[in-house]
């Protein structure tokens, strides 16, 4: 047994096996508590409240993702000299920026429910807001526990805020709220968030109100971080927008469905993964062999770890979507199967992104994302006006033709070869950029 008591010594002096080890476990709970939901969601919902609830949800992200504004990765990317200057700007930035969202969700419900035709887009998109009053007050605790590598606290809180987000979906579907069953969790958890964050770390504002001594410097980080974070989430949530509008509403019920069922398991095993490979190769950032060996050792692991999870869940979608959530969904297994399978290589064109970032070539990163976007907002938009399951084949073929061929460019262009012998600084973001003074 000799070589167990070695597996789990190497396992527990690997940070980023560790951390992944945590969010798995996390991940678990999660996906337990959502398949009851998700049970109960199949049986209790029509596509036609699905749709809803999907518009909504669609709606929120597209302006929530304006609070990922890349001050946080700041946080975690910055040197230790910088650290509280970054934090007290990033803190007063945050507050500025989220009520200029609340403001912006609550106003643009009105003409969207107009455009929809769906008088309830008003209430729901306005109970959802309230949440961006909240979140100034945790968005620096939670960067600072990623930036110590505590993915364990991380698991804990968001597994714990999801998992009850889960459980409070199903009761109050149970309790025939229809679309608000989904919608209405997401601000009742925020809380929980909110307090576990803050109590993980102790962190307090200091200097004068008003004042922002980092801001030129956090927001030219931040300026690319955030359109990136625009073009992803426009690639995750477009595709329901474009479904509601050229297909119908009961048609993206069936889209969403899939999507949930197929691709949630899949793309929170991604984000997951993301968030312990940032902060890991963030700390061996300015040398470039430790970088290149940390990053190559991390693909193995993600490779023997995460695809084979991912393929395991693709292949069985044929025997366990008729019997968990009913035969009146087994028209969507195809559909559902191949989005699957479109997150095989989304695993390593994330893990790309993050090898980018951690080594200061953000702009590429941008670049990238901005034709991966027209991309898939193209093909999308086409795939839409002939069928769902043309849709959910052209996002497959595009993930699976774009993404490999981004992780060996972001690997030579970060983890050159000629530079695997010798410790080199990587140049600053602004002045690769073309920003320096």
């Amino acid at each position: 047994m000799g070589w167990i008591k070695s597996l789990q010594t190497r396992v527990a002096n690997n940070v980023f096996l560790t951390n992944l080890g945590w969010l798995g476990a996390s991940e678990v709970v999660v996906r337990a508590t959502r398949l009851i939901t998700a049970v109960v969601l199949a049986r209790m919902l029509d596509p036609l409240a699905f749709g809803l609830a999907a518009l909504v949800l669609t709606v929120n992200e597209l302006i929530r993702v304006f609070s990922r504004n890349g001050i946080g990765a700041k946080i975690v990317q910055c040197d230790e000299s910088q650290l509280d200057e970054v934090c007290n700007t990033a803190y007063r930035l945050n507050l500025l920026f989220c009520f200029s969202l609340f403001v912006f969700q609550v106003l643009i419900a009105y003409p969207l429910a107009d455009w929809y035709d769906a008088p309830s887009l008003v209430p729901m998109l306005q109970i959802l807001a309230l949440t961006y009053l909240l979140m100034p007050f945790g968005m620096v605790h939670a960067a600072l526990v990623q930036r110590q590598q505590r993915l364990k606290s991380v698991a804990m809180i968001d597994g714990g805020q999801v998992a009850t987000d889960n459980l409070i979906t199903a009761i109050l579907a149970l309790c025939g709220l229809g679309a608000w069953a989904i919608v209405l969790p997401k601000f009742l958890t925020t809380p929980i968030w909110l307090i576990g964050y803050r109590r993980a770390i102790v962190w307090r504002p200091s200097g004068a109100v008003l004042s922002l001594p980092l801001w030129r410097e956090v927001l030219e980080f931040g300026r690319y971080f955030l359109s990136i974070e625009v073009l992803k989430t426009a690639r995750l949530n477009l595709d329901n927008m474009l479904i509601g509008r050229l297909l119908g509403m009961e048609a993206l019920g069936i889209y969403y469905f899939a999507r949930n069922a197929g691709l949630g398991f899949s793309l929170t095993l991604i984000k997951a993964v993301n968030s312990a490979l940032y902060p890991n190769l963030c700390e061996v950032r300015n040398n470039v062999a430790a970088l290149r060996a940390r990053f190559g050792r991390n693909m193995k692991q993600i490779a023997l770890v995460v695809v084979p999870l991912l393929l395991l869940q693709a292949g069985l979608a044929y025997w366990y979507v008729p019997i968990v959530f009913g035969e009146q969904w087994a028209h969507a297994v195809p559909l559902l199967a191949v989005l699957c399978l479109s997150a095989v290589p989304r695993a390593f064109g994330e893990s790309a992104s993050a090898l980018v970032l951690a080594a200061n070539r953000i702009q590429h990163d941008f670049i990238w994302n901005m034709v991966l976007t027209t991309l898939f907002i193209s093909v999308v938009a086409f795939a839409s006006t002939v069928s769902l399951m043309a849709v959910a084949t052209g996002i497959l073929l595009i993930y699976l033709l774009s993404n490999p061929l981004y992780l060996i460019y972001a690997w030579r262009v970060c983890c050159p070869a000629e530079s695997s012998t010798q410790t080199a600084e990587l140049k600053p973001l602004a002045k690769e950029a073309g920003y320096g003074h």
